[in-house]
């Protein structure tokens, strides 16, 4: 959310959060899947969870990018909680949902993360709206 300067809300992110914002374009994808990857390994996930982690976020962003208005930007929040890894990318797009329940994409966020979240929210720049995608992961001792 954006208060009426254009400046993000705080929300209730913990402090170890990063937010990233670059270029809504494919060429900038592996910039996203690495700073994920990066905040994974360093909350201590396991191997195979930063991979699922680096795939989801690389499918999502990719949805994302193609449903964005030209020169959108990109924003990804990693926001690594005690209980649950909460990844939010989102960009202004043209259309509504930009991943729909049911659809391929949606079948594969859902095998690589424990919930996947879409949401849109007012307009955006340029008369298009925030389109965006939540993923969460929960941390593997919590699921024992």
């Amino acid at each position: 959310m954006a208060d009426e300067h254009g400046q993000s809300k705080p929300s209730n992110r913990v402090e170890r959060s990063v937010e990233i914002r670059v270029a809504a374009r494919l060429e900038n994808l592996a910039v996203v899947r690495t700073l994920v990857a990066a905040v994974a390994a360093f909350e201590d996930l396991d191997f195979d969870v930063v991979a699922d982690l680096r795939l989801a976020v690389d499918e999502a962003c990719t949805a994302l990018i193609r449903a964005a208005v030209p020169d959108a930007a990109l924003r990804l929040i990693v926001d690594p909680g005690d209980d649950a890894v909460v990844i939010t990318a989102s960009t202004s797009c043209t259309g509504s949902a930009v991943v729909e329940p049911g659809s391929f994409s949606w079948h594969v966020l859902s095998s690589l993360t424990d919930e996947v979240k879409t949401f849109t929210d007012g307009d955006g720049p340029e008369a298009g709206q925030v389109c965006g995608i939540t993923l969460t992961t929960r941390r593997a001792s919590l699921l024992r």
